[in-house]
Parts: structure tokens; C-alpha cells; sequence
């Protein structure tokens, strides 16, 4: 279930350099993590419960909130007048007996914003990710503190978020299959997947049960903002079926090599994950993809793969001056 919206709480407000009418607040929206936004001056006061939108939020059309019209009513994070504009921030008008920290994504009717896939690269749909293999999905580094907590001493690593759209191959008891981020796909020409499946020849040449997780980038594909000539898959998650769990970073680029298909950028690695102000956080995001363009972000992960909470210890992190 998708939670992008809460019921949060102020508990910080300072003026933004060279601005008048606007100021920075920080809300704490407990399970749904803390964010940094820009409000109008004088709009709240510190211990004021907000409404809180998270990035990808789709809002329903409403008048109250004509400037988003212009955003196809999307949230997107972004960097306003050099400050973290991640949500959005909104004056508290619900029943008294929704408190702090409520979801409230379903009582506001909000529904994500999923990167559309052209058809021409989609395909028919043959059902869902198939062997309990999981969706790719990363969390925002902003809600899940305990991740990022448990990351400091671990030898890590750090990716460049390649901005395409996720893929998945898979191979089970000599089945190949292709897998966009929610479906499996039936075998086409147009497809993909299958594209990709096909330019690196990786259909027959696996013989254990395990799942690639990687992005499918190039024309045609979002905005092709590493301004490729022709399709590419970059791998960034290697999932073994039978023991149902991730492998690690050095078992990724062992399988990689073997297929001889590209793995993600790797920015950084290194032996201990240092503590972080979230602020700095946020700036190691602030990267360029190798043509000069501002990059998607980052995802970070401990070389040895772990979990917190009962989910995978594996955060990313939005790269607020970048345009999508």
C-alpha cells in the first residue's frame, strides 16, 4: 500500500536567505518520516499539525490547489530558493479524531504517480511478478531514520539512479521470463524487457533460480536523460529465489560479468557508512549523470545485504535540482 500522505506535525521554522514570503519548515509525520518544505511566512507556527504530501503524490483536481494544475497535480521534490522542497505542506482541516501521524492517503483519495511506459515498450501482461519475486521499489531515505541509523560502521556502497524505467529477468528451473516493476510480460518483439533480453543474449544462460533486477534506459524511455543512441540495461539488485533473499554487492558484479550485461554507476564505496545531518545527506544526491545532466539521485546499500525491521536495509536519496 502506498502511503503519501499524513497528518504531520511543525517542529521547525527558519527564514530562507533573500526571501520574504516564504520560510522553510521541517514536520514530523512519526511512521511517515520527516521532511523539509517551503511554506508561506507566517502560515504556521512550531507544534501546528499539518497536512503532509509526499513526493509522488497524485492530488485529485481541486481549486484550492490550482498551482499544482500546472504539475498535472504530481508532488515533486526540488530545491526552492536553495532550500529542500520535499512535500507539501498544508494547513490542518480534518476530524479532530485523526491525529498525528495518521495516513490519511485513502480519506483525501491520493494515488501515485507511476512513470507511464509507452506502449510500444510495454506489452500484454501475463500476470504479476511471478516466484514471490518483489517489486523494486527503494524508500526515501527521510522515512526510514532506523536504515540509515543501522547503515553507520557497515562497509557500503553507492549508485547513481539511472532514470528509466525497472526491469526484471528472471530465471526458474530452466524458464526464462521478462518482468517490468508490477507485471510479467509475455514474449514480444516490441517489448522492452524482451528487447534487452534479446541484445544481450541472456535468455538461456543461467543455471540457478534467481532474478536481475535491473533499469531499462535509453530512447524513447522517460526523457533519456543519459542521452543514449540505443536501449541499455543497467543491473542494480540481484534476488536468489530459492532462499528468497537479496545477494550481495560482490555476488552482483560476479553475475553481471558472467551475463556481461553493465551494472549501475558506483559512485562510492567504502568501509564504514559515517552519520549524516540529513541536509548532507541530501547533498550527496546533488550528482550529475556522465553527460552533464543532473542525475535522478542515489540509492545506498550495505555490501552485505541485511535488514531492518523485517524490510531490506537499502534507502535512496532524491536529487532535489533535478528536472523530471
Amino acid at each position: 500500500m502506498n502511503k503519501l500522505a499524513y497528518v504531520g506535525q511543525i517542529t521547525k521554522i527558519e527564514p530562507v536567505t533573500g526571501a520574504d514570503k516564504i520560510v522553510r519548515a521541517e514536520v514530523n509525520c512519526v511512521e511517515g518520516g520527516s521532511w523539509s518544505g517551503v511554506v508561506q511566512k507566517d502560515q504556521f507556527k512550531t507544534g501546528d499539525l499539518c497536512i503532509v504530501y509526499l513526493q509522488d503524490a497524485l492530488l485529485k483536481p481541486d481549486p484550492s490547489y490550482a498551482f499544482l494544475e500546472k504539475w498535472h497535480w504530481r508532488i515533486k521534490m526540488q530545491r526552492l530558493r536553495g532550500v529542500p522542497s520535499e512535500c507539501l505542506i498544508m494547513p490542518y482541516h480534518l476530524p479532530n479524531h485523526i491525529q498525528m501521524g495518521a495516513d490519511i492517503t485513502d480519506f483525501l483519495g491520493v494515488s501515485k504517480y507511476e512513470k507511464p511506459i509507452p506502449m510500444e515498450l510495454s506489452g500484454q501482461a501475463v500476470g504479476g511478478l511471478p516466484h514471490g519475486i518483489p517489486m523494486t521499489d527503494e524508500p526515501n531515505f527521510q522515512k526510514v531514520p532506523d536504515m540509515v541509523a543501522a547503515l553507520v560502521g557497515r562497509p557500503y556502497y553507492m549508485s547513481e539512479k539511472a532514470d528509466g524505467t525497472s526491469g526484471t529477468w528472471y530465471w526458474y528451473n530452466g524458464t526464462f521470463g521478462c518482468c517490468g516493476r508490477n507485471y510479467e510480460y509475455k514474449e514480444s518483439e516490441g517489448n522492452v524487457f524482451w528487447r534487452l533480453a534479446r541484445k544481450y543474449g541472456v535468455m538461456g544462460s543461467v543455471n540457478k533460480n534467481v532474478a536481475l533486477q535491473f533499469e531499462a534506459v535509453g530512447p524513447s524511455i522517460q526523457d533519456n536523460n543519459l542521452k543514449l543512441t540505443e536501449i541499455e540495461a543497467r543491473g542494480f539488485t540481484l534476488f536468489d529465489i530459492d532462499r528468497h533473499e537479496y545477494l550481495g554487492l560482490n555476488d552482483l558484479r560476479s553475475f553481471l560479468t558472467t551475463i556481461k550485461v553493465p551494472m549501475v554507476r558506483i559512485l562510492n564505496e567504502g568501509d564504514s557508512f559515517v552519520s549524516t545531518t540529513n541536509d548532507e545527506l541530501r547533498k550527496l544526491a546533488e550528482i550529475k549523470y556522465l553527460n552533464g545532466g543532473h542525475a535522478e539521485g542515489v540509492v545506498i546499500r550495505p555490501k552485505i545485504e541485511d535488514r531492518v525491521n523485517n524490510e531490506r536495509l537499502s534507502f535512496k536519496i532524491i536529487n532535489l535540482l533535478y528536472k523530471n
